[in-house]
């Protein structure tokens, strides 16, 4: 089921099936990819208790955990909703529990505030054995012009240093230098065939902008690391907070100890927020 939020600014539609966004309009645009050429079908998908390819084993055994998780598939309960915001719940079941062997309460909720887009992650240990998991977004960003057009200008200055990955999305221990500065003009030969550029920035907000005028502001201070991805062809960016890493080639190490891999103790909380400010084209 899909559910409508507006604040007379920001008209946007959230699925249960991933609590993913699938529209949302700004100043009568379309600002979410809506796979005009059939590259991805996804639109903001949310990433738990992973991201990306991050393997799990313990006590011996290996879970088939999904890459980016299960959250971005499974059907969330609404739990609460207003005219410009609404909230969405997962909690853990005999069938996340084939996967991932850990009891949780996922929330997450979204929430218009002028021209502000607030996503807010909670999760919560019901049981009194430890929680590992991790989080992030996977939210695209409509262009209207070639991607070459385009740049991302961050808030400190940056020695833009990617981790590189392979064709299975882990990393290889090797990292690519693209420059230093707060602009980073996004390299259209580099978003293609899968690749995925991984930042780990100073900067807790970057700018998607257009010869300077802005398009979007992501703001994203609870995720350490910052990723760059589009699909084949699109006229579209991913703008993406993560709080771990991928797994590396050939090291194998227990989930806990996994970067970015975050611990709650029975009965404790831990939230995360992202804001996206949109502007006019």
């Amino acid at each position: 089921m899909r559910y409508k939020l507006e604040n007379g600014v920001i008209t946007a539609v959230i699925d249960d099936l991933g609590a993913e966004p699938v529209s949302l309009v700004f100043q009568g645009r379309e600002r979410l990819w809506q796979n005009q050429n059939g590259s991805w079908e996804g639109h903001a998908p949310v990433l738990f208790p992973v991201c990306g390819n991050c393997g799990l084993f313990r006590n011996g055994a290996r879970y088939p955990l999904p890459r980016h998780g299960f959250a971005r598939r499974s059907r969330f309960a609404l739990a609460a909703q207003t005219e410009n915001s609404a909230s969405f719940v997962l909690r853990s079941d005999a069938e996340t529990l084939k996967q991932f062997p850990f009891a949780f309460r996922f929330t997450v909720t979204y929430r218009l505030d002028g021209n502000s887009l607030f996503i807010c992650y909670e999760a919560e240990n019901p049981s009194e054995e430890p929680l590992y998991f991790s989080w992030g977004g996977h939210l695209s960003h409509a262009l209207f012009a070639p991607i070459s057009e385009y740049g991302l200008r961050f808030e400190e200055e940056e020695s833009f240093l990617a981790f590189v990955h392979d064709g299975e999305g882990r990393l290889t221990g090797e990292r690519k230098f693209y420059g230093e500065g707060r602009e980073f003009p996004l390299p259209e030969e580099e978003l293609q065939h899968g690749n995925t550029l991984i930042f780990a920035p100073r900067s807790r907000a970057v700018t998607l902008h257009r010869a300077g005028k802005p398009l979007a502001r992501v703001e994203f201070g609870d995720f350490p690391y910052l990723l760059l991805w589009r699909p084949e062809g699109a006229e579209m960016l991913c703008v993406e907070p993560w709080a771990n890493l991928p797994d590396t080639v050939g090291e194998e190490r227990a989930f806990p100890q996994k970067a970015g891999i975050r611990t709650l103790a029975g009965g404790e909380r831990a939230t995360a927020v992202q804001k996206i400010d949109y502007f006019g084209i």
